[in-house]
């Protein structure tokens, strides 16, 4: 069985927060201690434009994550 998870995560490259605390890690890191095992990752780094108005970070991670589960 597979299953697709999308990652997306905003954050200013100072944040000091722990980045396990992300909501989409969280609802991975459960799959993942239930037996699911990642089987491919496709991950891009996008820019933000300082110049922005509402800037408020300085990139912004997206993944898509396929995951398995071995029967």
């Amino acid at each position: 069985m597979q299953k697709v998870v999308y990652i997306s995560n905003s954050r200013d490259l100072t944040e000091q927060n722990d980045i396990n605390e992300n909501i989409y890690l969280k609802r991975i890191n459960k799959l993942l201690e239930e037996g699911w095992v990642v089987s491919q990752m496709n991950t891009q780094t996008v820019d933000v434009d300082p110049k922005l108005e509402n800037y408020l970070h300085k990139e912004t991670l997206v993944s898509f994550v396929i995951l398995e589960k071995p029967e």
